[in-house]
């Protein structure tokens, strides 16, 4: 990418941005779970997949994240911030899908706190089978000629309206607006190799992620890991059965029972379901994400660790999808640093489904 970052006065309401093409072969999506640590099985097993209900191996919800920031600050430049993103998946991106990522500028302001403000609008993932597999929105901070910062402003969250207990299912209502620790990413500190293999499987190479020489003369004072970089990290996959026989680590209920094949990785997914969500839907096993919202405030860097909280907002009744039949789960997921540091907060509208 160039190195040059456009100024806010240089950017036109309605201007196009540069556009690029992904091929989502089964080596990039492999890549891409080794760089994210997210080894769920319907993200590169064609068959499991197809259990599913998916036409094969789809691409995952960090990995669409990953490649609508790489667009954005492709198009930015690196010193422009990514503050936030808003993105559904409309149906699925799958094995050998050549894809196609692109967008425009919509409006340009000053926000509350002085920042120099673009919104994104009509950002697309598309391919031969879908022109619009995903659609997403953005605000970004860019930086001004007039070299005036941006204030700081409160990253809390106050002001949310408490959540309703209207029309959601008996079984959810003792878990709605309720929060518990959810994980860590990454667990371990992060090491610029993890964020170089993040930069590999997306072709992503802007140099505030890579380049020493660039990002210690930034404004970060060094290395930091993109804004949508989701790092489950090493012995994320213990629980979907890769790693299990490392000393101290606990066996998987469903390989102690002897399962093997598709009801093996059935059973272990439904466990990885269970991990991400205060409460799993009866008799609803498979998940498919939908819509996610990102608000970005502090980046990772190397030597950073993350704790998370989840909080439970809204819950549907059962409904019928494509996919087959259950509930729309939207689940809040906020992420600190070691410092207490709010990172970034995530929204995930999850479908919990039976096949």
């Amino acid at each position: 990418m160039d190195r040059d970052s456009l100024c806010w006065e240089d950017v036109e309401e309605g201007q196009t941005l540069p556009s690029f093409t992904y091929e989502l072969s089964l080596l990039r999506l492999v890549a891409f779970v080794r760089a994210s640590g997210l080894y769920d099985y319907v993200h590169f097993d064609g068959d499991y997949a197809r259990a599913a209900g998916a036409r094969d191996a789809f691409i995952s919800t960090p990995h669409v994240a990953g490649l609508f920031g790489r667009l954005l600050t492709d198009w930015s430049g690196p010193e422009a911030e990514i503050r936030s993103l808003t993105f559904s998946m409309l149906t699925q991106s799958c094995t050998n899908d050549v894809l196609t990522v692109g967008g425009r500028v919509g409006r340009r302001y000053r926000g509350e706190d002085g920042a120099y403000l673009v919104d994104l609008v009509d950002l697309n993932i598309g391919h031969a089978l879908a022109p619009h597999a995903a659609t997403a929105t953005a605000t970004m901070s860019l930086p001004s000629r007039s070299g005036e910062k941006a204030r700081l402003l409160d990253a809390g969250r106050a002001g949310e309206a408490e959540p309703s207990v209207a029309d959601v299912p008996d079984f959810a209502r003792p878990f709605l607006g309720k929060s518990r620790p959810g994980g860590s990413l990454p667990a371990r500190p992060l090491t610029k190799e993890d964020i170089h293999l993040w930069c590999e499987a997306l072709e992503d190479w802007n140099p505030l992620y890579w380049d020493e020489a660039y990002a210690a003369s930034s404004r970060h004072g060094g290395i930091v890991a993109p804004p949508t970089g989701m790092f489950f990290g090493a012995g994320s996959a213990v629980g979907l059965g890769v790693g299990y026989l490392k000393p101290g680590e606990r066996v998987p209920d469903s390989v102690r029972q002897g399962l093997t094949g598709l009801p093996l990785l059935q059973s272990l997914r439904q466990g990885f379901a269970q991990a991400g969500a205060l409460v799993t839907p009866p008799d609803c096993s498979e998940i498919a994400v939908v819509q996610a919202v990102s608000r970005f405030f502090a980046p990772l860097r190397p030597g950073d660790t993350a704790r998370g909280e989840l909080r439970m907002k809204r819950c549907s009744q059962r409904k019928a999808t494509k996919l087959g039949e259950g509930y729309f789960i939207t689940t809040e997921r906020a992420f600190y640093n070691q410092r207490n540091e709010l990172v970034r907060t995530q929204d995930f509208t999850v479908l919990h489904y039976r096949v």
